[in-house]
C-alpha cells in the first residue's frame, strides 16, 4: 500500500470526535465498544491532502480507501509502555524520534526494538531504505510523560522547538498549515550561542562569526543552520528564507566558525539543531547595515477602568525610547508617558501602565525613536473607559480595511484562540493569544486571502465561544 506525502493515519477513541479544531468529526471508528475493534484490535483511517471531501470538516485533506485487510495487520499491546512512538525520516535518515503516552518511557520499548527489519519502498528520486529497529534502544528521543485519561494525542507548541510538546485538548489545539508558535524569542532552551556580523562591501560578502559555547552533552551534535532573512515574516524563519550554510560541533570546543554570506547587507537567523533531531532555538542576528525597529505587537489590557499597555520588538538594540501618546478621538495626540529602550539585544517585551483615564472613549498610540532617531508610529488601540461587562466583545473599526481591532472581557488570565471564519463556514486564520484578566484590545493583520465581503471573527477560550460578524472593505 502506498502512502502519499504528507499522508497519515489517524484514530478516534469516539465517534463523533473533535480534531485540530473541528468538532464533530464522523471520519474515523476507533471506538473500544465498536465491532471493528473487536475483530481488528483496532481501526484507523487513511488520510491524503485534497480539497475534495469538505463534509468531514477537513479543510485540506481528504480520506482514502484501505485495503480490505489492512487493521487485521495491527495489534494491541496491553502490557505498559508508551501509547506513541513517533519516528521521522529524511532520505532514508532517522532524524526525530517521539515518545509519549502511557508509561511515560524515555527510550525506544523493547517490544519495537525487538521487531524485524521494515523494507520502505520510496517513490520518484528518494532512496529506499530499511529500518533496522535493533539499533534504536539507545537513540535520543524526545518524550512526554503519561496523564490518565487524555493521552489522546500531541503537538509542539513552538514549531520544531525541542521539549514543547503538549498533550492535545480542547484548549490546546493545532489547525493544519497554520504555526503553533515561533521560536523567535524563545528563551527557554538549553543550547547557549554567540553570533556577530562584521559588516563588509557588496563586493567582499560580510562575515557572521558564530559559536556554541554551553550545551548539555546529550545535545551534541549541534548543527547551527544559517539563513538569510527574506522571507514574509520579518525575524521569523519561513519559507522565503534563503539557505546559506551550516556547521555541526560534536563538542563544544569545535568552534568557532565563519561564514561570507551575499549580499552583504543581509540580516541572519541561526537555526541550532540537537542531536534530539529538534531546534533548540532559532536566532536572529541583525545586521548593522540595515537596522530598524521592528514592531511585532501592540496590545492593551484593562481591569476596572485602569489600562496597561504591552508591546514587543524583534531588533531591541535599535531602539531608543518609546513615547505612549493617547487621544480621544484618534486625531490629535498628547504624551502620556517615556519608556527608555533596555540594552538587551534581539526580541524585547515592554509595559506601560496608563492608570484611570476620563470616563469615554481614549485612544493610545507608540511614537518609537529608534537610535539613529528615527522616528515610527505604532497602531492605534482604544478603551471604552465604563462598566467592562457591557459592549464586550466588539469590533472597533467595522468595516474593516487591512486590521481587525477587537474588544473582548476575560475573566482571567488565559490562553484564546481567535478565527476568521468566511461565511460557509471555512476557517482563513487563526491566532493563539494571551488574554489578561478584564477589557483586552488585540489588533489581527488579515491575510491576503480574505477579500472583501462578510465574514466571522470567533473568540474561543476552550469552553466558551463568541462569534461576531463584520465586513472587510
Amino acid at each position: 500500500m502506498s502512502v502519499a506525502s504528507r499522508g497519515f493515519f489517524v484514530g478516534a477513541a469516539a465517534l463523533p470526535f473533535n480534531f485540530q479544531g473541528m468538532s464533530g468529526s464522523i471520519a474515523a471508528d476507533f471506538n473500544w465498544n465498536s465491532a471493528a475493534f473487536t475483530a481488528n484490535n483496532g481501526y484507523l483511517k487513511k488520510w491524503v491532502q485534497g480539497t475534495t471531501n469538505l463534509i468531514d470538516g477537513n479543510l485540506f485533506y481528504d480520506q482514502a480507501t484501505l485495503p480490505a485487510n489492512f487493521n487485521d495487520f495491527f495489534y494491541r499491546r496491553t502490557s505498559n509502555g508508551a501509547s506513541y512512538s513517533v519516528f521521522l525520516y529524511n532520505n532514508g535518515q532517522l532524524i526525530n524520534t517521539f515518545i509519549g503516552g502511557a508509561g511515560g518511557s524515555s527510550t525506544v520499548l523493547n517490544d519495537i526494538v525487538n521487531m524485524p527489519q521494515l523494507h520502505v519502498d520510496m517513490t520518484a528520486a528518494s532512496p529506499d531504505f530499511n529500518i533496522n529497529f535493533t539499533s534504536y534502544g539507545g537513540i535520543p528521543v524526545e518524550s512526554l510523560p503519561q496523564d490518565a485519561g487524555s493521552d489522546n494525542g500531541y503537538i509542539r507548541e513552538k514549531d520544531g522547538g525541542c521539549n514543547t510538546w503538549n498533550k492535545s485538548s480542547a484548549s490546546v489545539q493545532h489547525t493544519p498549515k497554520k504555526s503553533n508558535g515561533t521560536l523567535i524569542g524563545y528563551s527557554d532552551g538549553s543550547v547557549s550561542v554567540s553570533a556577530a556580523i562584521s559588516t563588509g562591501t557588496a563586493a567582499t560578502g560580510s562575515v557572521l562569526n558564530y559559536n556554541v559555547v554551553a550545551a548539555p552533552a546529550s545535545y551534541f551534535p549541534i548543527e547551527m543552520q544559517v539563513f538569510g532573512e527574506a522571507g514574509t515574516s520579518f525575524g521569523k524563519l519561513d519559507a522565503g528564507d534563503i539557505y546559506f550554510t551550516s556547521s555541526t560541533e560534536t563538542v563544544v570546543t569545535d568552534g568557532a566558525f565563519n561564514s561570507t554570506f551575499f549580499p552583504h547587507t543581509a540580516n541572519i537567523l541561526i537555526a541550532v539543531k540537537t542531536s534530539l533531531g529538534c531546534f533548540d532555538k532559532i536566532l536572529f542576528i541583525p545586521n548593522a547595515l540595515v537596522l530598524s525597529t521592528q514592531l511585532i505587537s501592540f496590545s492593551g489590557n484593562q481591569t476596572d477602568n485602569d489600562i496597561k499597555l504591552n508591546w514587543q520588538i524583534v531588533t531591541n538594540e535599535t531602539a531608543d525610547r518609546f513615547e505612549i501618546q493617547k487621544s480621544i478621538n484618534g486625531q490629535n495626540f498628547t504624551s502620556a508617558g517615556i519608556v527608555f529602550a533596555t540594552e538587551k539585544i534581539g526580541s524585547q517585551t515592554y509595559s506601560f501602565n496608563a492608570g484611570s483615564p476620563v470616563s469615554g472613549n481614549v485612544i493610545y498610540r507608540l511614537r518609537i525613536f529608534n537610535k539613529s532617531n528615527k522616528v515610527d508610529y505604532s497602531n492605534n488601540i482604544a478603551f471604552q473607559v465604563k462598566d467592562e461587562t457591557k459592549t464586550f466583545p466588539s469590533i472597533i473599526n467595522n468595516p474593516i480595511i487591512d486590521n481587525l481591532a477587537i474588544r473582548f472581557n476575560s475573566r482571567g488570565n488565559q490562553a484564546m484562540s481567535i478565527s476568521i471564519i468566511d461565511m460557509a463556514g471555512r476557517r482563513l486564520q487563526q491566532q493563539k493569544i494571551n488574554a489578561y484578566k478584564g477589557n483586552n484590545v488585540v489588533n489581527i493583520s488579515l491575510p491576503s486571502s480574505v477579500k472583501k465581503g462578510v465574514y466571522l471573527v470567533n473568540l474561543s477560550d476552550g469552553i466558551n465561544q463568541t462569534a461576531i460578524k463584520f465586513v472587510k472593505q
